[in-house]
Order: structure tokens, then C-alpha cells, then sequence
């Protein structure tokens, strides 16, 4: 009896110590995300898509080029650049990558404060699909033109409607997503497309017509753009030191050296990203006041 009434006693024992235990896990992993949230809402977010301009983005976060002590540097991966003016708009990242036309338009319409470390290489490259029979400008008369309202597509695309003067209207289709573009000339399914870097050298190896290049316009409006919505200054300065860094190593060593980079975060091939042009970068420095000018002026005559 005694035996029994012990064995009794230690099976309550251990219910018990389970008890206590699943209670002080579950109290634990509560604790944990409280203080992975906090890490989080600390980390220097930056919005980032899957575009060569990106590209020391991806490097300087890879390659832990900074101090961690320092800054927290957390990538937001998005396809359309759309996706990344919400996460300005709400306060989700702490940078982005973008164009003047965009920014611009966010200052002034959204009342979105922010400033720019830097301009970029962004560009732009037109492209018709073969099937479309486009082979100039002035050929995109009646035909169907992907682009993106209220960005640099937008404003290159009225620059190259106005030069071509094509007879009939060319009407223009928003397509945000840069892989769904892909898609869609793939399929054939509209006449002509804005791609940059890597998509617009994916969209050339089908034999596709390149009927305007931006980086010849003399026009340069990418943009990496800092929120002002909080003080972050000291975070800011260890991302410039950072990318910086990341610049140095592209141009030393080249693009194409970083085919893994490019294969993970932009859906490249090895094949498409021995195709890539050769591309420099330049170290942080502000837009230039002309394409400043340019694009503030273009917002101001967009009527939302």
C-alpha cells in the first residue's frame, strides 16, 4: 500500500513538473518573439527588387560588409516597385531603392518625408516583342506598351512618344511585376515592355527588338532613398559605409562575378547572366539637380 501510494506520489510529481515546464516554455517562446520583434523594429530595413541596381544590396548583406554591432541590416524583397512605395508610405523599411519620378511624387502626393543617399544606375531599356513587328519607335502606333504609372516609365515613355510621334495612340498597360512581365512576352501577349537590368538582357536573348536605351538619354533618375519619419542617422551611416564597400568589389571584380548573387535573388541562369552587360557602379552621391528638376517638374503636372 505504502508502495503504491508512492508511486502515486511521484506520478503527481511529475504532472506537476510537466505542467510547470510546458508553462515556461510556452512563457519562454512569448519572451523570445517579444524580443525578436524588438530586434526587428530596431533592424535597418531596406526595400530591394530583383534588379541589377540592387546588386550591392545583395552583396553588402551576404557578405556581412558591416559592422553588426552597429546596424542590423534586414533585405524586404519585392517584384514590383509599387509594393516597395507602400512600405515607404507605412513606415515598413528604412530605405528603398527606387526612381525620382516615384519619390518625388510620394514627397509631394503622400506627404512621404525622406531624403536621398544616393543616386543610381538604374535604367530602362524598351523592348518590342519580335511577334509585334515593331522594329522603331514610331511603329508603336496602335500598340500595347507595359509600363509603370507615375515612375520613370512613365516619363520615358511620354520622352519617346513625343520624339516618334507615331500616328495613332499607344496605349499603356500597367504591369508592375517585373517576372509577370517576362511572362507576358514570353506568351506574346501585348506589343512592347520597360524592363531594366537583368530582365531587359533575359527579354534580348528571345530575339526581341531594343528600341530605346534611357542610359543614353542623358537622363539618370534611380535613386536609393532614406525615410525621415525617425532619426536613424547612425544606421544610415554604417549601410553607406557598407554599400560602398559592396561598390568597390563589383567594379573590381564584376558582374558577372557575382552569378550566385544574381541567380538567388533575381532568377537568373548562368547562361542569361553570362549574357549581362558591363556595368558600373559609383560610390554614394547625391541625384544631380538637373534630373532632380526633371522629375519634380514631371510630377507636378501628374494630376494624382
Amino acid at each position: 500500500m505504502k508502495r503504491v501510494s508512492y508511486l502515486l506520489f511521484l506520478t503527481i510529481l511529475m504532472l506537476v513538473s510537466c505542467g510547470k515546464s510546458a508553462e515556461q516554455q510556452a512563457s519562454e517562446q512569448q519572451a523570445k518573439k517579444k524580443a525578436e520583434l524588438a530586434k526587428y523594429q530596431a533592424a535597418f530595413k531596406v526595400a530591394v527588387m530583383p534588379t541589377l541596381d540592387c546588386l550591392p544590396a545583395y552583396l553588402l548583406k551576404d557578405s556581412l560588409l558591416y559592422d553588426t554591432a552597429k546596424v542590423d541590416i534586414r533585405l524586404k524583397e519585392y517584384n514590383a516597385q509599387m509594393d516597395c512605395d507602400t512600405a515607404m508610405i507605412r513606415h515598413r523599411v528604412q530605405a528603398a531603392f527606387s526612381d525620382l519620378v516615384r519619390t518625388e511624387r510620394l514627397k509631394r502626393r503622400k506627404k512621404v518625408l525622406m531624403h536621398y543617399l544616393t543616386s543610381t544606375n538604374a535604367s530602362w531599356k524598351l523592348i518590342a516583342d519580335r511577334q509585334s513587328k515593331v522594329m522603331k519607335l514610331a511603329q508603336l502606333s496602335d500598340k500595347i506598351l507595359a509600363m509603370t504609372r507615375f515612375s520613370a516609365t512613365d516619363l520615358f515613355t511620354d520622352k519617346v512618344l513625343k520624339k516618334a510621334e507615331p500616328k495613332y495612340k499607344v496605349f499603356r498597360a500597367q504591369i508592375n511585376d517585373v517576372f509577370v512581365r517576362l511572362k507576358m512576352l514570353a506568351n506574346h501577349e501585348i506589343d512592347a515592355y520597360w524592363f531594366q537590368e537583368p530582365q531587359a538582357t533575359v527579354a534580348m536573348q528571345g530575339d526581341n527588338i531594343l528600341l530605346y536605351d534611357t542610359s543614353e538619354s542623358g537622363i539618370s533618375l534611380g535613386v536609393l532613398a532614406i525615410m525621415d519619419n525617425e532619426d536613424r542617422s547612425s544606421q544610415e551611416t554604417a549601410f553607406a559605409e557598407a554599400y560602398n564597400k559592396a561598390i568597390e568589389l563589383i567594379n573590381e571584380r564584376g558582374v558577372k562575378y557575382y552569378a550566385a548573387l544574381i541567380k538567388k535573388y533575381m532568377g537568373l541562369t548562368d547562361a542569361q547572366v553570362n549574357a549581362l552587360p558591363t556595368i558600373k557602379y559609383t560610390k554614394t552621391e547625391r541625384p544631380r539637380q538637373v534630373d532632380l528638376l526633371k522629375a519634380m517638374d514631371y510630377v507636378a503636372k501628374i494630376r494624382q
